[in-house]
Order: structure tokens, then sequence, then C-alpha cells
């Protein structure tokens, strides 16, 4: 029999074992990281960065500690309890030998003290919100314009591969001449030089390309993600007018809400501190017991503070010091608010401008002087030189457009996050 228990026992004790082993097995091994797309559109990497960003989880979480002290503030405070004891030492006794009292007194915030402080802990939750929202601000241009990099560079690799396998069949026309006898082996020897050029400065835009994603990730908070960026590098028609822009960022602006938030806060500040001015009563409830007679009494009693000295003076001073601080900072964030939209319109403006002037005047001649530079090389009419230095030209032309469309989604960008085109959701 006790075998028998013994055995049942181990059997049990080792169920038991295996079972801890493997909880503490999967406790300890990190849950896998929900799957990341691997082509991304502007829309998916904002997304990505309100919802599932470690940084902007962080940052959320600072409203939390604004939450508590909002229920801190709307606590009553607590009531005390005093005990104190009469004990006869030598002499006569007039009364009773022993004594007991027993008290229990209560503050009591009869000057709105307590409205005065939820108010205030309010205030501290919007302020820290605005905050949070400043911070995804400045965080999501850097995604737009990290965005637009990625955009750009992918699309340089796709110019100079184009151009590699243009110079590729030009190569191939070039030999057959060769070796017709029309051309010279030093027309061969150039334009296997020019490819292989093409092909070093292809993979320099290549490693651009990774660098770029690694930047994106890195904003994102996936250190392990290379996504690819999905979208067109063509300008948007946004507004150019500064008042218009101005009317908007006024009351989307991240920075200027910041300030209107503390501004209100500082309000709100002084007038708490012009509440906790106010003396606060007490009134205490007790009983006194005598062991002698066996008797119990009632006592009742009002304290009231005496602002004789400390009348609340520095708390005031300090409370108007901050909010003339707020209201300056407020007013002087508007004014370089608004400066800074003036700035931003203009240089969207010129940017749009010059790729305009681009296009209309340069880039459409690209493949006219394309197919120009060809067939008079073709013809006999210009030598190697010449059709390699097209084809060089078309390259630089279209890379100075690419660049250009680049720089304008930059400061479009720009304006979308000061001026809260698009507002978050």
């Amino acid at each position: 029999m006790l075998r028998a228990l013994l055995r049942r026992a181990v059997r049990t004790g080792g169920l038991w074992a295996a079972l801890v082993s493997f909880a503490w097995g999967a406790r300890a091994e990190p849950l896998p990281s929900p799957e990341l797309p691997q082509t991304l559109t502007l829309t998916d990497a904002l997304e990505l960065l309100r919802t599932r960003s470690p940084r902007t989880q962080a940052e959320q979480a600072r409203l939390e500690v604004a939450a508590a002290a909002r229920l801190e503030s709307s606590v009553y405070p607590n009531p005390s309890l005093s005990y104190g004891a009469l004990l006869l030492a030598r002499g006569v006794n007039t009364g009773a030998r022993r004594q007991h009292e027993i008290v229990v007194e209560q503050p009591l915030l009869l000057f709105g003290q307590r409205g005065a402080r939820g108010r205030v802990a309010e205030l501290s939750v919007r302020a820290e919100r605005a905050r949070v929202e400043a911070s995804l601000a400045e965080r999501e241009l850097a995604v737009r314009q990290a965005f637009a990099a990625l955009l750009s560079r992918q699309e340089r690799v796709r110019i100079l591969d184009e151009a590699a396998a243009e110079l590729e069949r030009l190569e191939r026309i070039v030999l057959a001449r060769h070796q017709a006898g029309d051309r010279s082996r030093y027309d061969v020897a150039r334009i296997e030089l020019e490819a292989r050029s093409l092909e070093m400065e292809l993979r320099a835009a290549t490693a651009e390309v990774e660098a770029a994603s690694r930047s994106l990730a890195a904003l994102l908070g996936f250190p392990d993600f290379r996504p690819r960026a999905q979208g067109e590098l063509a300008p948007r028609a946004l507004p150019t007018s500064p008042e218009r822009l101005w009317q908007l960022a006024r009351e989307r602006n991240a920075a200027i809400a910041v300030a209107r938030a503390d501004e209100a806060l500082a309000r709100g500040g002084l007038a708490l501190s012009r509440r906790e001015r106010m003396p606060v009563p007490a009134i205490a409830l007790g009983t006194l017991l005598t062991e002698d007679e066996n008797s119990a009494s009632a006592f009742v009693g009002v304290s009231l503070p005496l602002p004789l000295f400390d009348r609340g003076q520095g708390a005031v001073a300090r409370a108007k010091a901050e909010l003339t601080v707020a209201e300056r900072t407020l007013r002087a964030e508007l004014e370089e608010a608004r400066a800074e939209i003036a700035r931003l319109a203009a240089t969207y403006a010129h940017r749009v401008e010059i790729l305009r002037t681009l296009e209309q005047r340069v880039s459409v001649h690209v493949p006219e002087l394309r197919r120009m530079a060809e067939d008079s090389y073709r013809e006999g009419n210009t030598g190697i030189l010449e059709l390699l230095d097209s084809v060089r030209t078309v390259v630089e032309v279209r890379l100075q457009h690419l660049e250009h469309r680049e720089l304008v989604r930059q400061a479009e960008a720009a304006l979308i996050v000061a001026t809260a085109l698009e507002p978050q959701p």
C-alpha cells in the first residue's frame, strides 16, 4: 500500500514538474511580433506610426499618469483619529484617576478647493494630450519625408536600371557596327566602360534604397523591418495662400495647441492657488471616558488655521508668474508659427514652379533628344562620344526631374503637418 502511494506521488510530481516547465518555457519565449506588410503606402506608414509604433504606445501611457492625477484630485481628505489618556501621578484625586479621550477630526473644504483641484487636473490631462499629439506630429513629418526619400531612391534605381538596359542595347548596335568594319574598337571599349560605370552607379543607388528603408523602419520603431514604398511622387494641389493656411494652422497646429493648453493650465493654477490660500476648518467629534465613576462625556470642537504669516502669497505670486510666461509663450508661438507658415507656403509654391518649368521646357525634349542622337550615330554623322553624351544627358535630366519632385514632396509634407491639412484620426 505504501509503495503504491509513493509511485502515485512520483507520477503526480512528475506531471506537475512537466506542466511548470512548459509554462515557464512559454512565458520565457517572446511572443511573435505581428506581421508587417512588405510594401507600404503613405497611409499604411502613418497608420503604423499611430497605432503600432512602440514610441507612440509609450507616449500614450503618459496620459494614464495624468488621468491618475485627476483621480487623486477628486479624493476628499482623510479624517484623523487621536487618542489621549490622563493618568493621576500624585496628589489629591479631584476627579477620576484615569481618563481616556478619543477624537475624530475631519477637514472641511468649504471654499471650493476640491473643485479647483479637479479643474486643474482636467487641464493637466488636456495639456499632456496636446504634448503627445505634438510629438506625434513631429514624428509624422519625419515619416512623411522618409517615405518620400524612399520613393525617390526606388525611382532612381528604376531610372538607372532603364538607362543600363538602354546602354546595353546601344552596346549591341556598336558591336555590330564594329564587326561590320564600320566602327573602330575604340567605340566598343568606350561604350563598355560607360556601361561598367553605370553599373557601379546602379549598385550605389541600390544601397541608398536599403539605407532609406532602414531609416523609415527606425522611425516606425521596427528594427528588422525592410519596407518598400508604394506610391507616386507627383505633387498634390495644396493651397498656397498664407492667409488661408494660417486660418487652418492657428486652430490645428500642434505646437500652438500645446501653448494654448499650457496657458489654460497656468490660468487654472492661478485660480487654484487663490482657493488654496483660504483656511481649511476642521470639525472634531469625540468622547471622554472616566474609569472610577464610569462616566462618558461627548466632545465637539472646531479648529481653524489663522493666516497671520503664510497667507499663500508665495503660491499666488508663483502662479501669476507662470501665467505670464504661458501667455507670452503662446503669443510668441503664434507669431513664429505664422511666419513659418508663410515661409513653408512660399517654399512649396517656389519648388512647384521650378518643377513645372523643368517639365515644360526640359523633360519634354528628352525622348526626341535620345532618338536624334541614335539616328545621327547610325548615319555616321556623330561619334561614340556624342552618343554617350546624349545617354548621360538623358539620365541626368531624368534624375534632376526626380530630385525636384522629391523636394516638392518634402515641402508638401512640412506644409501638411504644420497646417494640419490632414487632421490626425
